[in-house]
């Protein structure tokens, strides 16, 4: 795919996500994989888990039947997780092969008792090459970007803190003044 092509990909995807302003980075996890599974007419399903010390943050496999299963880390934060979403996505994108599950390994990934051990056998098979993860990575960004600039696009209105909490005390050592509703 060329810039263009990706930019307007990323258009697309926005438009197609419909997302509003209280939308939060698990919530655009989830639709983003929804949106995708409608486009490409594959039934795709998202799993977060700890994925132990494999090494891996995440990985996308097809099961025998044809059900597509993005595995992404639990041990990171949200916005980390929605990168490592992006990235798997744009793998779909790009048509590349994702790693072929047997029956058996297919219910692994589906039930709650997916062992590192699992994770490491089907992410060996994935026959991904430098350039493929290079594309996706680059994929990614142009999805994240528009993400990014979405976000920028939307009005939110400004709230006073008050209370006593962390992030009001936070607001008043940077300089908060609540006469003047700004910094000094």
């Amino acid at each position: 795919m060329n810039a263009r092509q990706l930019r307007k990909l990323g258009r697309a995807l926005i438009h197609d996500l419909d997302l509003d302003t209280s939308a939060t980075a698990e919530t655009v996890c989830r639709r983003l994989v929804e949106v995708i599974a409608q486009r490409t007419q594959r039934e795709i399903l998202l799993r977060f888990d700890d994925l132990g010390d494999t090494g891996l943050s995440g990985l996308w496999a097809v099961t025998a039947d044809e059900v597509n299963i993005i595995v992404v880390t639990t041990t990171r934060s949200w916005v980390h997780r929605l990168l490592i979403v992006l990235h798997e996505i744009a793998h779909m994108v790009c048509g590349h092969k994702p790693a072929e599950l047997t029956a058996h390994e297919g219910r692994a990934l589906l039930f709650p008792d997916l062992s590192p051990k699992m994770v490491k056998i089907i992410a060996g098979r994935t026959g991904l090459s430098r350039d493929e993860e290079r594309e996706a990575d680059r994929v990614a960004g142009v999805l994240t970007r528009a993400l990014l600039e979405w976000a920028g696009r939307q009005r939110i209105e400004p709230f006073p803190p008050d209370g006593d909490d962390l992030g009001t005390r936070a607001w008043y050592a940077l300089g908060y003044v609540p006469e003047r509703g700004r910094h000094v």
